[in-house]
């Protein structure tokens, strides 16, 4: 069975001018982010003078959407992380078998392959911990502002 039977190759062109566009796309989508952030703080430290309490409860509940959308995006990549090195376990192949390689991407597989997927399944373990003890200090300190008012 060849390489290109257990993979879907992508060529390095292919693969530059794709990571190139999201990278760029990510870019704009940050600016213009930051940039109603920085529109909206000034809103915030304006209501903060003169309503320190309103500023506050709006304030705490920005945080917790903060939690609750980083809580999803740290959940969605531990979990994809952890589907992964499971993968690769199971096929004893990494990347596994069936995964997108770029063109020349070095595999491996049998028992190198097993302990690089065991490694990759304890760190997704260590981010989903790490996500976890982020969100609940994020929410405690929201709730922390929720008790100024």
């Amino acid at each position: 069975m060849g390489r290109s039977a257990e993979y879907k190759v992508l060529s390095r062109k292919t693969f530059t001018v794709t990571l190139a566009i999201l990278l760029s796309l990510v870019a704009v989508i940050t600016r213009v982010g930051l940039d109603q952030l920085a529109a909206y703080e000034e809103q915030l430290e304006r209501l903060a003078a003169a309503k320190p309490v309103a500023a506050a409860e709006i304030l705490s509940r920005l945080l917790r959407a903060f939690v609750v959308l980083n809580g999803a995006v740290l959940a969605g990549l531990t979990t994809w992380i952890i589907w992964h090195g499971w993968r690769g376990w199971r096929t004893e192949s990494m990347p596994p078998k069936g995964s997108w390689i770029i063109e020349g991407q070095r595999t491996w597989t049998g028992r190198a392959a097993v302990r690089i997927a065991r490694f990759i399944i304890a760190m997704g373990g260590l981010l989903g911990v790490l996500a976890v003890a982020s969100s609940v200090i994020l929410w405690r300190l929201a709730d922390s502002l929720g008790h100024q008012t």
